[in-house]
């Protein structure tokens, strides 16, 4: 099975799932549904369980 997490957007607080291997790869991720650009790390909330 994948790992994933679930990544909150800063901007519209939707939550989303990510694949793990973006989360410390240094590049922005994009917001499905206000289509937002941001950094894990800047994430309002991260769900790293596995």
């Amino acid at each position: 099975m994948p790992r994933i997490f679930w990544a909150t957007c800063p901007q519209c607080d939707e939550p989303f799932l990510v694949s793990w291997e973006l989360r410390h790869a240094g590049v922005e991720l994009i917001c499905p549904f206000c289509k937002d650009t941001f950094l894990p790390d800047d994430a309002k909330e991260l769900d790293e369980r596995l």
